[in-house]
């Protein structure tokens, strides 16, 4: 059975290691998960959102301690850990707290006239137990927060934490410290296989976030089983700055976006492209704002206060693609700003700006999920649109202009599932805002009201009190039935209004065919 090492990032120290879930395991997983469902199921909302407030008082009074392990396991900056992994955690329970029975409330929806006087009604059920497979990069929030939904939503979840970053200890610690209900939410450990095996249990639904390839993988395996999949996966992030706009506040942002979790965040800005008369100004401002932020570097790997800004890369992998990308850019032509570097035996990876960018080269294509930025020049809003929507990912961009009617007008013409104007990485920070992508950046949608629904069992319900035998639409059929038809269809949908005066003797001339006058 494969073991897995879990080493801190920023040190090399072996922290612990890990097993491959065995099978029995699982499947005794699996059945607690239909039984913790059966009790969840029956809660109502306001009582999940109750079991909610537990992990939120939790989190407050012990989050010295989990940003501790976030960072050690990570190597991410305490801040980055505290803001983006807990903030936006507790930030979503607030929401519901404040929404959720509203939003999952039964809803009226409107009934047509030949329907009259029936009631239409939208219902939204649990699915079932849930399986939620977590990335490395932000191993508590993208996976906290598709959980937390999936629980508000009223089913059982089985979260696959991710095998580079597993916090092992961390939920089950918040799950029992806070006293929430039991095996509602479960932990699993192990690697890809133990994911295959946990989607071949045949769950009620699959929430991945990672990789484009990995996605697919768990499209196709969950195909076999037709279970439904929702995908969070790359990006290539563009992010447009016009000459009217202030060039500090975009090359601040721009510095934060493409730096915060050293790059890796799957909205992070990639690609910055910058309108020609601004176009040096602004690579000069980035430099000098790249080269003052406060990394690991030069530091002894094991200092990471509030102060620290950038941590380091998580996984060597990853700083390989990194180095690759920009190592093969700059061969091909493109200027190194600033960076570019990785400090020998650590996973210190430099802020970085690569300019003059071209899309043939990989660094413009393929998402680096590093400290890198890769600029390029245009001149015209319609080359700045073509540029951003040249990329098979569609995730987050961002557009930075004085002129709001451009900036709404070059949001809408970006094909991608979110838009900051003059901020980055913004809608994220709103938890009434859904959050997914298009392209090979997934589909589906959560956080927000869409958060609740996308774990949901839509139903739609008709109420009839049943005071006829028959419906005038039912059998026996008829010429004089089919003729009475043919006048109703023309009374309601010729012309832009119904012509009620024609209509309701239409209405009772049916009836009376079928007995019911």
């Amino acid at each position: 059975m494969e073991t897995v090492e879990v080493k801190n990032p920023a040190t090399g120290e072996l922290l612990y290691t890990l097993s491959e879930c065995p099978e029995e395991q699982l499947q005794a997983s699996f059945k607690r998960a239909w039984e913790a469902y059966a009790v969840v199921r029956g809660m109502t909302v306001r009582e999940r959102v109750e079991e909610a407030g537990k992990l939120r008082r939790y989190m407050v009074e012990h989050q010295d301690h989990m940003v501790e392990q976030i960072c050690r396991e990570t190597g991410k900056s305490r801040t980055d850990a505290l803001m983006a992994e807990l903030y936006s955690s507790l930030d979503m329970i607030r929401y519901y707290e404040k929404h959720a029975e509203r939003i999952l409330r039964e809803q009226k929806a409107p009934t047509p006239l030949v329907l009259f006087p029936k009631q239409s009604r939208i219902w939204f059920e649990p699915l079932g137990p849930v399986l939620v497979i977590a990335p490395w990069n932000y191993p508590f929030v993208l996976s906290f927060q598709p959980v937390l939904s999936a629980f508000l939503a009223g089913n059982s979840v089985l979260l696959k934490s991710s095998s580079y970053t597993p916090i092992k200890g961390l939920y089950e610690d918040m799950l029992e410290g806070s006293g929430f209900v039991k095996d509602a939410i479960q932990v699993i450990y192990g690697t890809r296989a133990t994911g295959k095996r946990l989607i071949d249990l045949k769950p009620r639904k699959v929430f991945f976030t990672g990789s484009v390839g990995a996605g697919r993988k768990i499209m196709a395996q969950a195909a076999e089983h037709l279970i439904p999949v929702e995908l969070e996966l790359g990006g290539k992030d563009p992010m447009l700055v016009f000459e009217d706009a202030d060039l500090e506040r975009a090359a601040a942002g721009a510095r934060w976006g493409g730096m915060v979790n050293c790059g890796q965040t799957c909205t992070s800005v990639e690609r910055v492209y910058v309108q020609e008369s601004v176009y040096e100004k602004f690579l000069a401002l980035m430099k000098e704002k790249l080269e003052s932020l406060r990394t690991l570097e030069g530091r002894t790997g094991e200092e990471n206060e509030a102060e620290l800004e950038m941590g380091c890369m998580t996984t060597a992998f990853q700083v390989q693609t990194v180095t690759e990308q920009v190592e093969e850019a700059v061969q091909q032509g493109a200027r190194l700003i600033t960076g570019g570097r990785c400090a020998t035996g650590t996973h210190n990876y430099a802020p970085t700006l690569v300019a003059d960018v071209t899309p043939s080269m990989r660094i413009a294509v393929e998402e680096s999920f590093g400290p890198v930025l890769a600029a390029a020049k245009f001149r015209t809003e319609e080359e700045a649109i073509a540029l951003a929507n040249a990329s098979p990912y569609g995730l987050s961009a961002s557009v930075w202009t004085a002129d709001r009617e451009r900036a709404v007008r070059v949001a809408r013409a970006i094909e991608t599932g979110n838009v900051s104007i003059n901020n980055a990485l913004a809608t994220q920070a709103n938890s009434a805002l859904p959050f997914g992508g298009v392209k090979e950046s997934g589909f589906g949608r959560y956080k927000g009201a869409f958060g609740l629904y996308s774990f949901c069992s839509v139903k739609s319900v008709l109420l009839d009190k049943g005071r006829f035998r028959s419906d005038f639409h039912w059998y026996p059929y008829s010429r004089r039935k089919y003729a009475l038809f043919s006048q109703l269809l023309e009374v309601l949908y010729k012309d832009a209004k119904p012509a009620l005066l024609r209509f309701l003797p239409l209405v009772f001339k049916l009836m009376r065919l079928n007995g019911r006058g």
